[in-house]
This record gives structure tokens, sequence and C-alpha cells, in this order.
């Protein structure tokens, strides 16, 4: 046990080759872990998502350096991730707590009427909504555009007229 807590615990002078160790098996044991979570933490970009990304990203370093025990690191990864995949499937069931966890798109514009105290509470512009629609509509008029959103992943939806 002894061999364990020197290799794998709190290291502060941790050499090379454990950090190559370190950094192998915690590849492995992240790939594992991540496979379990599935790709939806890594692939829709919502801050829900982006969390588990940042968290695992800040433990995992803790693990390969030394900083943290191996094996607590490990743990913490996991709980991580459960917790993750609970809440996603509590907000599957409960539209309420997906709402509160996930957020809930908020309309920009309609019918050619901002809305501007839905603007100001998500911190954005005519500027900003403008050059969203540039980019993804090759447009510089809201002319043919019913609604905007702007969705739970921070992006800005366009939704347009009938024709």
């Amino acid at each position: 046990m002894k061999f364990m807590n020197e290799w794998w615990g709190i290291n502060e002078n941790i050499s090379p080759l454990e950090i190559a160790a370190r950094s192998a098996i915690m590849f492995v044991v992240a790939l594992l872990l991540m496979r379990m979570a599935g790709m939806r933490p890594f692939g829709k970009g919502e801050p829900f998502d982006n969390i588990i990304t940042f968290l695992i990203g800040g433990i995992l370093s803790r693990g390969v350096v030394g900083a943290t025990p191996f094996f607590s690191t490990v743990f913490s990864m996991a709980v991580i991730i459960i917790i993750h995949k609970v809440f996603a499937k509590l907000s599957i069931y409960s539209k309420w707590f997906g709402a509160k966890v996930k957020g809930e798109k908020i309309l920009l514009f309609r019918d050619g009427v901002f809305e501007r105290k839905n603007m100001n509470r998500v911190n954005i512009t005519e500027h900003d909504i403008l050059e969203d629609l540039r980019l993804n509509l090759q447009s510089n008029s809201l002319n043919a555009i019913k609604e905007v959103h702007m969705e739970r992943s921070g992006q800005i939806s366009f939704v347009k007229k009938d024709a």
C-alpha cells in the first residue's frame, strides 16, 4: 500500500516517468468515463454540458501532476459524470427541471419588433443580432425574419416568415 501512496498519492517531487505513467493511465480512465457519459456533453455546447468539460479538465490535471491522489481524482470524475447523467435524465421527465438546469430559448425579435427587455436580460444588441443574420443567412435585413431567439446554447436562431 505504501507503493500506491508514493506513486499515486500527492507528491511534490513528481518524476517525469510518474507524470508519463499518470498521463497514460488517466487518458485511458478518462476515455472510459467519457464513453460512460456519452457524446452529449462534448457536442452540444450548452452551459449545462460545458460544465462537465471544465470540471473534468481541472480534475484530470490535478491527478496527472500529483496535486490530488490519483484514485480520488478518478472517483471525482465519475461522480461528476453521474451527476450530469442524472440531471440530464431528470430534465427529460420534468420540463420545469430541464428549464432550470439547461435554460430556455429567449425571444429577441418578433414580427418587426425587437424585444428590448429580453435583449437586455441576455446582454445582446441589435448589432449582435444583425451580425449573426449576416453570418448565418447572408442577409442584412430582418424583413424576411418572423422571429429571432437566443437558444439555450447561447447561439442566435432565426425563423423565416412563411412564403
